[in-house]
């Protein structure tokens, strides 16, 4: 198969129908980037999820008269508590803070970020609590155990707020990629109309092809080629687009926020892994398109 020729049509046919061209490449670039950003946007939301799961843990706040009168958990109120928490296989720690720990950790916390908040704060006001960490934080079951006990008054779930995180975040995804599917429709009708045009256009050289001998594929690997190479060229632009909006623009501007480590920071390396196999995609699907586009045309 003279490759040299099919090659050389394919980029001559880019001149050919340059507006349509421009126009592919735009939709291609943009689809994919967002189908890009959508998948980067799932591995940041995976690994912020792992990154809190890691660190939250479920507070159960204890009432008064254990908050007034124990300092080490002693009391029957507290120690039935922390027993059946520690007797559970899912728990993986059970810490408890009386009063004065639990202001020393509050005003460890706040004192910087708040400090008249914890100016304004009475040590009498801070309950005593137990700090559990489960061995998975998404299995509540072990908390839910102890919810109704007369002794606690109040059970703060940090994992339900990175669960709300997550939510939010695959949110904003789920949106990414319903537009890069609109995108991708748009891209391929875009595929469709341009190998056909082009096809129309030359009906009359690829019935002579024909005629001498050449095969369907021969007459339709030109137009393939058109396509895909379309197609790749919006790839690149994508790749670099995304790669150039993560260093320049999103890692700038959420620096603060990956140091605090609010949200994991996805390395670089992750655009040049998922950018590739999203554009190899793109290149399989545009050369199935554009054969499925030509059929009509190059049957004979």
């Amino acid at each position: 198969m003279n490759w040299n020729f099919i090659f050389r049509e394919g980029f001559r046919g880019l001149g050919r129908n340059l507006t349509m061209t421009i126009a592919l490449i735009i939709t291609t670039t943009l689809s994919l980037a967002l189908v890009g950003a959508g998948i980067l946007i799932s591995q940041v939301t995976s690994e912020t999820k792992a990154l809190y799961l890691d660190r939250v843990e479920v507070m159960v706040e204890l009432d008064e008269e254990i908050s007034a009168s124990d300092k080490d958990c002693t009391s029957e109120g507290c120690s039935e508590i922390r027993d059946a928490l520690q007797a559970d296989d899912r728990v993986e720690s059970v810490t408890f803070r009386n009063r004065e720990q639990s202001y020393e950790r509050f005003a460890e916390l706040f004192s910087k970020s708040d400090p008249v908040l914890v100016q304004e704060t009475s040590r009498d006001s801070m309950p005593a609590a137990l700090h559990v960490r489960l061995t998975d934080p998404t299995d509540t079951a072990p908390i839910d155990k102890i919810r109704d006990k007369p002794q606690v008054t109040f059970i703060a779930d940090q994992a339900s707020d990175v669960r709300g995180l997550a939510d939010s975040m695959d949110s904003f995804r789920n949106a990414t990629f319903i537009v890069a599917a609109a995108q991708a429709l748009a891209a391929i009708f875009l595929i469709s109309n341009m190998v056909q045009l082009a096809a129309y256009n030359r009906r009359e050289e690829i019935s002579i092809m024909r005629m001498v001998g050449a095969t369907r594929w021969f007459t339709q690997a030109p137009f393939i080629v058109e396509a895909v190479i379309s197609v790749f060229i919006g790839a690149v632009v994508a790749t670099l687009g995304v790669w150039l909006a993560k260093s320049q623009l999103v890692d700038p501007m959420l620096s603060t926020v990956y140091e605090n480590l609010l949200v994991a920071k996805l390395p670089d390396s992750a655009v040049w892994t998922v950018m590739p196999l999203v554009g190899l995609g793109a290149l399989v699907v545009s050369g199935l398109v554009a054969q499925v586009a030509l059929r009509s045309y190059v049957r004979k």
